[in-house]
């Protein structure tokens, strides 16, 4: 395919963008956890890069995630769990008191936030976007190496910017 179509195909694919920010990517309602493992009724949804407040039945010391590639879990205090969605997949929280007591155990399933994401397919190759006013390039599993490479490139060197400067004066 040529290279101009797909500026084409992607200004198609912004046209199409009709769905604001759906409510629960905006703000998702604090749910108390169940004590113990509950199976389906112990399952959390999270939308990459969004993240999600989770309240505790009780006062809890640890949090421990199974794939940590998948979902990022810290405790803000002893009975609030900030959830993040870092790639779409399934894995497990588990938090813990401070006697080793289960407080927690969730099912984590992280989605990617499609209502304002827009991939753009060109042969075999794929790379998402996220649009609103504009659309910017961002990482999903799944996209073309090079696509990908160069937006991770991109995001390491803004990081790079924002990142506090050493303190060599003395």
């Amino acid at each position: 395919m040529p290279r101009r179509s797909t500026g084409a195909v992607l200004l198609l694919a912004m046209s199409a963008l009709v769905s604001p920010a759906t409510a629960d990517e905006q703000k998702s309602p604090v749910v108390p956890v169940q004590q113990k493992s509950v199976g389906a009724d112990g399952v959390e949804r999270l939308v990459v890069d969004f993240a999600k407040t989770v309240t505790l039945p009780r006062p809890a010391s640890t949090v421990i995630i199974g794939n940590t590639g998948i979902a990022q879990a810290s405790l803000s205090d002893d009975r609030t769990v900030i959830l993040t969605g870092k790639t779409p997949g399934s894995t497990n929280l588990i938090v813990i008191d401070r006697d080793g007591a289960e407080v927690a155990n969730l099912i984590l399933d992280v989605v990617a936030g499609s209502g304002r994401l827009v991939t753009v397919h060109q042969g075999l190759r794929r790379a998402t976007f996220t649009c609103g006013r504009r659309c910017d390039p961002v990482l999903l599993v799944g996209d073309d190496a090079d696509h990908f490479n160069a937006t991770a490139s991109q995001i390491a060197a803004r990081n790079g910017f924002s990142a506090p400067a050493p303190n060599n004066q003395q």
